[in-house]
Protein backbone atom coordinates (compact mmCIF):
# COMPACT_ATOMS: atom_id res chain seq x y z
CA UNK A 1 0.00 0.00 0.00
CA UNK A 2 0.97 3.51 -0.88
CA UNK A 3 1.81 6.65 0.99
CA UNK A 4 -1.33 8.77 3.02
CA UNK A 5 -0.84 12.01 2.45
CA UNK A 6 -1.80 14.36 5.79
CA UNK A 7 -0.81 17.86 6.39
CA UNK A 8 -2.34 18.02 9.97
CA UNK A 9 -0.53 20.13 12.40
CA UNK A 10 1.42 21.59 9.84
CA UNK A 11 2.22 25.61 9.19
CA UNK A 12 -1.05 27.28 7.89
CA UNK A 13 1.23 30.19 5.99
CA UNK A 14 4.51 30.24 4.14
CA UNK A 15 7.12 31.95 6.85
CA UNK A 16 8.50 35.24 5.36
CA UNK A 17 6.30 35.61 2.34
CA UNK A 18 3.86 37.96 1.18
CA UNK A 19 1.45 38.19 -2.06
CA UNK A 20 1.44 42.04 -2.92
CA UNK A 21 -1.18 42.32 -5.92
CA UNK A 22 -1.15 46.57 -7.42
CA UNK A 23 -4.16 48.07 -8.60
CA UNK A 24 -4.31 48.20 -12.02
CA UNK A 25 -2.95 51.80 -13.63
CA UNK A 26 -4.64 53.72 -16.40
CA UNK A 27 -3.78 52.35 -19.54
CA UNK A 28 -1.16 54.79 -21.20
CA UNK A 29 -1.37 55.44 -24.99
CA UNK A 30 2.34 54.75 -25.46
CA UNK A 31 4.79 52.87 -23.24
CA UNK A 32 6.61 56.20 -22.51
CA UNK A 33 3.91 57.75 -21.14
CA UNK A 34 3.38 54.43 -18.79
CA UNK A 35 6.77 54.92 -17.85
CA UNK A 36 6.55 58.46 -17.24
CA UNK A 37 3.49 57.79 -14.10
CA UNK A 38 4.83 54.25 -13.24
CA UNK A 39 8.02 56.38 -12.61
CA UNK A 40 6.80 58.82 -10.28
CA UNK A 41 7.07 59.04 -6.79
CA UNK A 42 6.40 55.96 -5.03
CA UNK A 43 3.50 55.51 -2.77
CA UNK A 44 3.78 55.14 1.50
CA UNK A 45 3.67 51.20 1.16
CA UNK A 46 5.86 50.83 -1.39
CA UNK A 47 8.44 53.45 -0.26
CA UNK A 48 8.65 51.34 3.26
CA UNK A 49 9.11 48.46 0.56
CA UNK A 50 12.16 50.31 -0.85
CA UNK A 51 13.18 51.05 2.93
CA UNK A 52 13.31 46.87 3.40
CA UNK A 53 15.18 46.56 0.28
CA UNK A 54 17.74 49.28 1.23
CA UNK A 55 18.16 47.66 4.62
CA UNK A 56 18.83 43.89 2.86
CA UNK A 57 15.78 42.57 4.42
CA UNK A 58 14.61 41.58 1.29
CA UNK A 59 15.28 38.04 -0.44
CA UNK A 60 13.26 38.55 -2.89
CA UNK A 61 10.39 40.02 -5.32
CA UNK A 62 9.20 37.27 -7.46
CA UNK A 63 6.44 38.54 -10.10
CA UNK A 64 3.15 36.04 -10.65
CA UNK A 65 2.90 37.49 -14.49
CA UNK A 66 5.67 35.47 -16.46
CA UNK A 67 5.60 37.85 -19.35
CA UNK A 68 4.37 41.68 -18.17
CA UNK A 69 7.04 42.47 -15.80
CA UNK A 70 10.06 41.29 -17.75
CA UNK A 71 8.96 43.49 -20.27
CA UNK A 72 8.41 46.00 -17.48
CA UNK A 73 12.17 45.50 -16.20
CA UNK A 74 13.84 45.57 -19.79
CA UNK A 75 11.70 49.02 -20.31
CA UNK A 76 13.40 50.35 -16.61
CA UNK A 77 16.85 49.10 -18.36
CA UNK A 78 16.41 50.90 -21.55
CA UNK A 79 15.07 53.99 -19.86
CA UNK A 80 18.10 54.53 -17.66
CA UNK A 81 20.37 54.71 -20.57
CA UNK A 82 18.21 56.91 -22.15
CA UNK A 83 18.34 58.64 -19.44
CA UNK A 84 21.97 57.94 -18.32
CA UNK A 85 21.07 56.58 -14.70
CA UNK A 86 22.22 53.41 -13.79
CA UNK A 87 19.95 50.72 -13.65
CA UNK A 88 19.83 49.70 -10.83
CA UNK A 89 18.71 53.18 -9.42
CA UNK A 90 15.42 52.38 -10.94
CA UNK A 91 15.15 49.28 -9.81
CA UNK A 92 15.50 47.22 -12.75
CA UNK A 93 16.73 43.67 -11.94
CA UNK A 94 19.68 42.43 -12.88
CA UNK A 95 19.22 38.26 -13.14
CA UNK A 96 15.59 37.36 -13.26
CA UNK A 97 13.57 38.60 -10.85
CA UNK A 98 15.71 38.59 -7.57
CA UNK A 99 16.25 42.40 -8.03
CA UNK A 100 13.11 43.65 -8.82
CA UNK A 101 12.44 46.83 -6.75
CA UNK A 102 9.65 48.48 -5.48
CA UNK A 103 9.88 50.82 -8.14
CA UNK A 104 9.80 47.65 -10.54
CA UNK A 105 6.45 46.11 -8.58
CA UNK A 106 5.01 49.46 -9.35
CA UNK A 107 6.07 49.58 -13.33
CA UNK A 108 4.35 46.14 -13.53
CA UNK A 109 0.97 47.63 -12.30
CA UNK A 110 0.87 49.35 -15.59
CA UNK A 111 2.18 46.28 -17.78
CA UNK A 112 0.34 43.62 -16.26
CA UNK A 113 -2.63 42.80 -17.54
CA UNK A 114 -3.24 38.93 -17.28
CA UNK A 115 -3.52 38.94 -13.51
CA UNK A 116 -7.11 38.78 -12.25
CA UNK A 117 -7.25 42.27 -9.85
CA UNK A 118 -4.27 43.51 -10.77
CA UNK A 119 -0.28 42.87 -11.05
CA UNK A 120 0.64 40.41 -8.15
CA UNK A 121 3.92 39.42 -6.90
CA UNK A 122 5.49 37.48 -4.19
CA UNK A 123 7.52 39.42 -1.64
CA UNK A 124 10.30 36.84 0.13
CA UNK A 125 11.41 38.86 3.66
CA UNK A 126 14.87 37.94 5.01
CA UNK A 127 13.05 37.35 8.20
CA UNK A 128 9.52 36.56 9.19
CA UNK A 129 10.22 38.90 12.29
CA UNK A 130 9.71 41.45 9.59
CA UNK A 131 6.59 41.02 8.02
CA UNK A 132 3.94 42.18 10.19
CA UNK A 133 5.25 46.23 10.43
CA UNK A 134 5.68 45.23 6.14
CA UNK A 135 2.39 44.02 5.71
CA UNK A 136 0.74 46.96 7.29
CA UNK A 137 2.34 49.58 5.42
CA UNK A 138 1.55 47.99 2.19
CA UNK A 139 -2.05 47.46 3.17
CA UNK A 140 -2.76 51.31 3.94
CA UNK A 141 -1.66 52.27 0.70
CA UNK A 142 -3.96 53.35 -1.94
CA UNK A 143 -1.83 51.70 -5.02
CA UNK A 144 -2.37 48.57 -3.30
CA UNK A 145 -4.74 46.28 -3.82
CA UNK A 146 -4.19 43.44 -1.71
CA UNK A 147 -1.31 42.21 0.70
CA UNK A 148 -1.66 38.79 2.69
CA UNK A 149 0.17 35.97 4.06
CA UNK A 150 1.04 33.20 1.48
CA UNK A 151 -1.22 30.12 2.28
CA UNK A 152 0.73 26.69 2.05
CA UNK A 153 -0.94 24.08 -0.16
CA UNK A 154 0.37 20.23 0.76
CA UNK A 155 0.65 16.94 -0.41
CA UNK A 156 3.55 15.00 1.61
CA UNK A 157 3.27 15.62 5.65
CA UNK A 158 3.15 13.45 8.15
CA UNK A 159 4.09 9.80 6.81
CA UNK A 160 3.79 6.70 9.53
CA UNK A 161 6.67 5.97 10.70
CA UNK A 162 7.01 2.66 9.04
CA UNK A 163 7.39 4.47 5.65
CA UNK A 164 9.18 6.98 6.98
CA UNK A 165 11.88 4.12 7.19
CA UNK A 166 11.92 2.02 4.75
CA UNK A 167 13.11 -1.57 5.05
CA UNK A 168 16.29 -3.12 3.09
CA UNK A 169 13.65 -5.33 0.91
CA UNK A 170 11.50 -1.72 0.52
CA UNK A 171 14.55 -0.07 -0.94
CA UNK A 172 15.05 -2.63 -3.53
CA UNK A 173 11.43 -2.45 -4.41
CA UNK A 174 11.38 -1.39 -8.06
CA UNK A 175 7.67 -2.19 -10.73
CA UNK A 176 4.28 -3.51 -9.34
CA UNK A 177 1.99 -5.84 -11.53
CA UNK A 178 -1.71 -4.32 -11.08
CA UNK A 179 -5.11 -6.04 -11.12
CA UNK A 180 -6.62 -7.11 -14.66
CA UNK A 181 -8.38 -4.37 -15.60
CA UNK A 182 -11.85 -5.99 -15.59
CA UNK A 183 -10.86 -6.34 -11.58
CA UNK A 184 -10.40 -3.06 -10.85
CA UNK A 185 -13.15 -2.48 -8.13
CA UNK A 186 -13.07 1.04 -8.63
CA UNK A 187 -14.04 1.27 -12.11
CA UNK A 188 -16.97 -1.54 -11.16
CA UNK A 189 -18.12 0.87 -8.70
CA UNK A 190 -18.95 3.69 -10.61
CA UNK A 191 -20.72 1.85 -13.13
CA UNK A 192 -17.80 2.46 -15.79
CA UNK A 193 -18.24 -0.14 -18.51
CA UNK A 194 -22.08 0.16 -17.83
CA UNK A 195 -21.85 4.18 -18.80
CA UNK A 196 -19.07 3.28 -22.55
CA UNK A 197 -21.89 0.62 -23.34
CA UNK A 198 -24.47 3.43 -23.58
CA UNK A 199 -25.40 4.43 -26.79
CA UNK A 200 -23.31 7.44 -28.25
CA UNK A 201 -20.92 7.22 -25.59
CA UNK A 202 -17.87 9.59 -26.11
CA UNK A 203 -14.83 9.20 -24.11
CA UNK A 204 -13.79 12.60 -24.02
CA UNK A 205 -10.32 12.51 -25.84
CA UNK A 206 -11.10 16.30 -27.02
CA UNK A 207 -11.70 17.47 -23.47
CA UNK A 208 -8.74 19.39 -21.69
CA UNK A 209 -8.37 18.54 -17.49
CA UNK A 210 -5.31 20.14 -16.01
CA UNK A 211 -3.17 18.14 -13.21
CA UNK A 212 -1.13 21.01 -11.33
CA UNK A 213 0.43 18.08 -9.21
CA UNK A 214 3.56 17.12 -8.49
CA UNK A 215 4.38 16.42 -12.27
CA UNK A 216 4.22 13.41 -14.72
CA UNK A 217 6.11 10.89 -16.21
CA UNK A 218 5.74 12.06 -20.08
CA UNK A 219 6.88 8.71 -21.26
CA UNK A 220 4.74 6.52 -19.19
CA UNK A 221 3.14 3.66 -21.70
CA UNK A 222 0.22 3.96 -20.07
CA UNK A 223 0.12 7.89 -20.28
CA UNK A 224 2.44 9.30 -22.82
CA UNK A 225 -0.31 9.20 -25.45
CA UNK A 226 -3.10 11.01 -23.44
CA UNK A 227 -0.85 13.97 -22.47
CA UNK A 228 -1.15 16.71 -24.50
CA UNK A 229 1.29 19.37 -22.52
CA UNK A 230 3.62 19.37 -19.50
CA UNK A 231 4.77 22.63 -17.73
CA UNK A 232 7.15 22.86 -15.28
CA UNK A 233 9.98 25.19 -16.66
CA UNK A 234 10.55 28.42 -14.72
CA UNK A 235 14.12 29.75 -14.76
CA UNK A 236 13.05 32.94 -12.92
CA UNK A 237 12.95 30.85 -9.80
CA UNK A 238 15.50 29.61 -7.43
CA UNK A 239 14.13 26.57 -7.09
CA UNK A 240 13.17 25.91 -10.56
CA UNK A 241 12.00 21.90 -10.92
CA UNK A 242 13.00 19.37 -13.18
CA UNK A 243 10.78 17.31 -15.66
CA UNK A 244 10.84 14.15 -13.46
CA UNK A 245 7.36 13.46 -11.05
CA UNK A 246 10.22 12.39 -8.14
CA UNK A 247 6.95 11.64 -5.09
CA UNK A 248 4.68 10.06 -8.60
CA UNK A 249 1.49 11.63 -7.14
CA UNK A 250 0.79 13.84 -10.37
CA UNK A 251 0.90 10.37 -12.41
CA UNK A 252 -1.29 8.24 -10.33
CA UNK A 253 -3.67 10.98 -10.48
CA UNK A 254 -3.78 11.53 -14.19
CA UNK A 255 -3.77 7.42 -14.52
CA UNK A 256 -6.78 7.36 -13.23
CA UNK A 257 -8.24 10.54 -15.41
CA UNK A 258 -6.66 8.86 -18.64
CA UNK A 259 -4.77 5.83 -18.76
CA UNK A 260 -5.20 4.59 -22.57
CA UNK A 261 -8.20 2.16 -22.37
CA UNK A 262 -7.68 -1.55 -23.08
CA UNK A 263 -3.71 -1.10 -24.34
CA UNK A 264 -3.34 -4.18 -22.64
CA UNK A 265 -0.76 -2.00 -20.76
CA UNK A 266 -1.56 -1.54 -16.71
CA UNK A 267 -4.78 -0.36 -16.34
CA UNK A 268 -7.50 1.72 -17.39
CA UNK A 269 -8.57 5.19 -17.34
CA UNK A 270 -11.64 6.42 -16.66
CA UNK A 271 -12.06 8.73 -19.89
CA UNK A 272 -9.91 9.94 -22.54
CA UNK A 273 -9.31 13.31 -22.06
CA UNK A 274 -6.58 15.08 -22.88
CA UNK A 275 -4.09 15.72 -19.84
CA UNK A 276 -2.61 19.35 -19.47
CA UNK A 277 0.02 18.85 -16.34
CA UNK A 278 1.57 21.51 -14.34
CA UNK A 279 4.15 20.84 -12.24
CA UNK A 280 3.35 22.78 -8.86
CA UNK A 281 6.38 21.55 -6.47
CA UNK A 282 10.12 22.18 -6.94
CA UNK A 283 12.36 19.56 -6.19
CA UNK A 284 13.65 20.67 -2.77
CA UNK A 285 12.43 18.96 -0.04
CA UNK A 286 11.52 21.41 3.29
CA UNK A 287 11.95 20.80 7.06
CA UNK A 288 8.69 20.43 8.43
CA UNK A 289 8.26 19.27 12.00
CA UNK A 290 5.48 17.78 14.09
CA UNK A 291 3.68 18.35 17.14
CA UNK A 292 5.25 15.45 19.20
CA UNK A 293 8.51 17.08 18.33
CA UNK A 294 9.72 14.40 15.18
CA UNK A 295 10.58 16.01 11.89
CA UNK A 296 10.52 14.94 8.09
CA UNK A 297 11.83 16.56 5.06
CA UNK A 298 8.36 16.71 2.77
CA UNK A 299 7.38 18.67 -0.28
CA UNK A 300 5.05 21.62 -0.61
CA UNK A 301 3.65 23.09 -3.37
CA UNK A 302 5.51 26.42 -4.59
CA UNK A 303 2.95 29.16 -4.05
CA UNK A 304 4.30 30.62 -7.59
CA UNK A 305 4.39 27.56 -9.89
CA UNK A 306 0.60 27.50 -8.68
CA UNK A 307 -0.56 30.91 -9.73
CA UNK A 308 1.08 30.65 -12.82
CA UNK A 309 -0.48 26.99 -13.51
CA UNK A 310 -3.80 28.43 -12.55
CA UNK A 311 -2.95 31.54 -14.56
CA UNK A 312 -2.18 29.08 -17.48
CA UNK A 313 -5.38 27.12 -17.33
CA UNK A 314 -7.14 30.23 -17.67
CA UNK A 315 -5.55 31.32 -20.88
CA UNK A 316 -5.29 27.69 -22.05
CA UNK A 317 -9.48 27.11 -21.87
CA UNK A 318 -9.19 24.49 -19.43
CA UNK A 319 -12.29 22.12 -18.86
CA UNK A 320 -11.46 20.62 -15.94
CA UNK A 321 -8.89 21.10 -13.22
CA UNK A 322 -7.92 17.95 -10.73
CA UNK A 323 -6.80 19.62 -7.37
CA UNK A 324 -5.71 17.08 -5.14
CA UNK A 325 -3.66 19.61 -2.82
CA UNK A 326 -5.08 20.94 0.72
CA UNK A 327 -3.98 22.82 3.46
CA UNK A 328 -5.49 25.10 6.23
CA UNK A 329 -4.48 28.55 5.28
CA UNK A 330 -7.57 30.62 4.20
CA UNK A 331 -6.83 31.67 0.19
CA UNK A 332 -5.11 34.95 -0.17
CA UNK A 333 -7.08 37.30 -2.35
CA UNK A 334 -4.88 36.44 -5.23
CA UNK A 335 -5.69 32.53 -4.98
CA UNK A 336 -9.40 33.43 -4.91
CA UNK A 337 -9.14 36.27 -7.37
CA UNK A 338 -7.67 32.97 -10.07
CA UNK A 339 -10.24 31.03 -8.86
CA UNK A 340 -12.82 33.46 -9.75
CA UNK A 341 -11.82 33.92 -13.38
CA UNK A 342 -11.72 29.99 -13.39
CA UNK A 343 -15.03 29.48 -12.48
CA UNK A 344 -16.33 32.42 -14.61
CA UNK A 345 -14.48 31.44 -17.74
CA UNK A 346 -16.51 27.79 -17.45
CA UNK A 347 -13.58 25.43 -15.84
CA UNK A 348 -14.98 23.15 -13.43
CA UNK A 349 -12.58 22.68 -10.34
CA UNK A 350 -12.53 19.61 -8.37
CA UNK A 351 -10.60 19.48 -5.18
CA UNK A 352 -9.72 16.29 -2.52
CA UNK A 353 -11.46 16.77 0.65
CA UNK A 354 -7.98 15.65 2.77
CA UNK A 355 -6.94 13.14 4.97
CA UNK A 356 -6.88 14.25 8.00
CA UNK A 357 -10.08 12.77 9.84
CA UNK A 358 -8.48 10.98 12.58
CA UNK A 359 -7.63 15.01 13.31
CA UNK A 360 -10.71 16.10 13.32
CA UNK A 361 -11.62 16.58 9.80
CA UNK A 362 -9.62 20.59 9.82
CA UNK A 363 -11.36 22.43 6.79
CA UNK A 364 -8.40 22.28 3.43
CA UNK A 365 -8.49 24.55 0.70
CA UNK A 366 -9.06 24.51 -1.90
CA UNK A 367 -11.93 22.13 -1.46
CA UNK A 368 -13.57 24.55 0.65
CA UNK A 369 -12.84 27.81 -1.78
CA UNK A 370 -16.68 28.43 -2.77
CA UNK A 371 -17.75 27.28 -6.55
CA UNK A 372 -15.15 24.13 -5.86
CA UNK A 373 -16.11 20.50 -6.14
CA UNK A 374 -14.93 19.00 -2.81
CA UNK A 375 -14.68 14.92 -3.00
CA UNK A 376 -14.53 12.68 -0.06
CA UNK A 377 -12.85 8.70 -0.49
CA UNK A 378 -15.16 5.87 -0.08
CA UNK A 379 -13.99 2.03 0.31
CA UNK A 380 -14.50 -1.05 -1.49
CA UNK A 381 -18.30 -1.68 0.87
CA UNK A 382 -19.31 2.15 0.39
CA UNK A 383 -18.33 3.27 3.37
CA UNK A 384 -16.50 6.44 4.20
CA UNK A 385 -12.70 5.60 4.38
CA UNK A 386 -11.02 6.17 7.81
CA UNK A 387 -9.07 9.33 6.34
CA UNK A 388 -11.46 10.79 4.61
CA UNK A 389 -12.17 14.46 5.80
CA UNK A 390 -16.16 15.13 6.49
CA UNK A 391 -17.87 18.46 6.56
CA UNK A 392 -20.43 20.49 5.06
CA UNK A 393 -18.79 21.73 2.47
CA UNK A 394 -17.95 17.80 0.56
CA UNK A 395 -19.85 17.89 -2.53
CA UNK A 396 -19.66 13.75 -3.27
CA UNK A 397 -17.47 10.65 -2.87
CA UNK A 398 -15.58 8.81 -4.75
CA UNK A 399 -13.50 5.34 -4.90
CA UNK A 400 -10.37 6.43 -2.54
CA UNK A 401 -9.05 3.33 -1.13
CA UNK A 402 -6.08 1.02 -2.59
CA UNK A 403 -6.74 2.52 -6.03
CA UNK A 404 -4.36 1.39 -8.90
CA UNK A 405 -2.85 3.73 -11.14
CA UNK A 406 0.18 4.72 -12.73
CA UNK A 407 3.34 5.47 -11.03
CA UNK A 408 6.77 7.30 -13.05
CA UNK A 409 8.60 4.78 -14.25
CA UNK A 410 12.13 5.85 -12.40
CA UNK A 411 12.85 5.45 -8.88
CA UNK A 412 11.58 8.21 -6.90
CA UNK A 413 10.85 9.14 -2.77
CA UNK A 414 7.31 10.54 -1.25
CA UNK A 415 8.84 12.38 1.32
CA UNK A 416 12.86 11.93 3.86
CA UNK A 417 13.60 10.94 7.15
CA UNK A 418 14.85 13.64 9.43
CA UNK A 419 17.35 13.04 11.97
CA UNK A 420 19.09 15.41 14.53
CA UNK A 421 23.01 15.51 14.21
CA UNK A 422 25.24 16.31 17.25
CA UNK A 423 24.37 20.12 16.81
CA UNK A 424 20.86 19.86 17.04
CA UNK A 425 20.25 20.56 13.98
CA UNK A 426 17.61 18.50 11.80
CA UNK A 427 19.39 16.63 8.61
CA UNK A 428 17.83 14.79 5.61
CA UNK A 429 18.25 11.40 5.94
CA UNK A 430 16.48 8.03 4.64
CA UNK A 431 13.60 8.29 1.89
CA UNK A 432 10.64 6.57 1.74
CA UNK A 433 10.92 5.04 -1.47
CA UNK A 434 7.96 4.67 -3.86
CA UNK A 435 7.27 1.97 -6.43
CA UNK A 436 7.33 2.64 -9.86
CA UNK A 437 5.28 1.76 -12.72
CA UNK A 438 1.99 0.65 -10.60
CA UNK A 439 0.92 0.99 -6.84
CA UNK A 440 -2.40 1.17 -5.25
CA UNK A 441 -2.60 4.56 -2.78
CA UNK A 442 -5.10 5.52 -0.62
CA UNK A 443 -6.56 9.20 -0.54
CA UNK A 444 -8.90 11.55 -1.14
CA UNK A 445 -6.43 12.68 -3.78
CA UNK A 446 -7.18 9.26 -5.58
CA UNK A 447 -10.81 9.77 -5.15
CA UNK A 448 -11.06 13.53 -6.91
CA UNK A 449 -9.92 12.32 -10.29
CA UNK A 450 -12.29 9.91 -10.01
CA UNK A 451 -14.61 13.39 -10.06
CA UNK A 452 -12.81 15.35 -12.41
CA UNK A 453 -12.86 12.41 -15.14
CA UNK A 454 -16.65 12.48 -14.92
CA UNK A 455 -17.03 15.85 -15.43
CA UNK A 456 -14.79 15.31 -18.56
CA UNK A 457 -17.60 12.68 -19.89
CA UNK A 458 -20.60 14.98 -19.05
CA UNK A 459 -19.18 17.76 -21.06
CA UNK A 460 -17.95 15.54 -24.41
CA UNK A 461 -21.27 13.36 -24.12
CA UNK A 462 -23.40 16.48 -24.81
CA UNK A 463 -23.84 18.02 -20.94
CA UNK A 464 -23.72 22.13 -20.03
CA UNK A 465 -19.92 23.36 -19.79
CA UNK A 466 -21.34 25.19 -17.31
CA UNK A 467 -19.32 24.32 -13.54
CA UNK A 468 -22.36 24.71 -11.38
CA UNK A 469 -24.59 22.31 -14.41
CA UNK A 470 -21.58 19.85 -13.80
CA UNK A 471 -21.39 19.61 -10.11
CA UNK A 472 -25.95 19.78 -9.95
CA UNK A 473 -25.58 16.99 -12.54
CA UNK A 474 -22.61 14.84 -10.56
CA UNK A 475 -24.86 15.64 -7.53
CA UNK A 476 -28.00 14.53 -8.62
CA UNK A 477 -26.81 10.99 -10.31
CA UNK A 478 -24.94 10.21 -7.74
CA UNK A 479 -25.67 7.05 -5.48
CA UNK A 480 -27.32 7.19 -2.11
CA UNK A 481 -25.10 4.26 -0.20
CA UNK A 482 -26.64 2.77 2.59
CA UNK A 483 -24.29 4.05 4.83
CA UNK A 484 -25.67 7.56 4.13
CA UNK A 485 -28.92 5.66 6.54
CA UNK A 486 -31.07 7.26 4.12
CA UNK A 487 -30.31 11.06 3.70
CA UNK A 488 -29.81 12.86 0.99
CA UNK A 489 -26.98 14.73 2.11
CA UNK A 490 -24.47 13.51 5.09
CA UNK A 491 -20.88 15.53 5.52
CA UNK A 492 -19.21 12.25 4.93
CA UNK A 493 -20.54 11.66 1.47
CA UNK A 494 -21.75 15.16 1.09
CA UNK A 495 -24.97 13.81 -1.96
CA UNK A 496 -23.58 10.31 -2.45
CA UNK A 497 -21.40 7.93 -4.05
CA UNK A 498 -20.37 8.99 -7.68
CA UNK A 499 -22.30 6.58 -10.38
CA UNK A 500 -20.82 7.42 -13.71
CA UNK A 501 -23.24 5.61 -16.00
CA UNK A 502 -26.48 7.92 -14.06
CA UNK A 503 -23.94 10.66 -14.73
CA UNK A 504 -24.36 9.86 -18.70
CA UNK A 505 -27.80 8.64 -18.47
CA UNK A 506 -29.24 11.63 -17.52
CA UNK A 507 -27.87 14.14 -19.87
CA UNK A 508 -30.88 16.00 -21.60
CA UNK A 509 -33.45 14.62 -19.45
CA UNK A 510 -34.67 16.23 -16.14
CA UNK A 511 -33.20 13.46 -13.61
Amino acid sequence: MGPLFRNSGFPLYHDAMLFVRMRPQQRRATFEATFTAARSPLSSGLQALAYYERAGLVKRITPLSKEAPHYASRMLVRSARNARVKPELLGAPGNGAEGWSASALNLSAAVDERTPGGAASLVELASDADLRELQLALAGDPSVASVSRVPRRYLTAKMSRKSSKPSAVDRERTATAPPPVHTMWNLRKINWQEARDLNGFNDASEIKVAVLDTGIDAGHPDLKDQIAGYIYEHPDLPGASSDQDLIGHGTHVAGTIGATINNDVGINGISQARIHAWKIFDDRPDLLTHPDGTAEFAYFVDPVMYLRALLDCVDAGIDVINLSIGGGGAPDPTESAAFEALLAGGTSIIAAMGNERREGSPISYPAAMPGVTAVGATNLQDRITSFSNRGNHVAIAAPGDAIWSTLPTYPGQTAWRAEKGPDGHWWQGKAAIRETDYDAWPGTSMAAPHVAAAAALFIANGGDRDPAAIRDALLASADKVPAMGGQDFTPDFGYGRLNLKRLIACIGTND
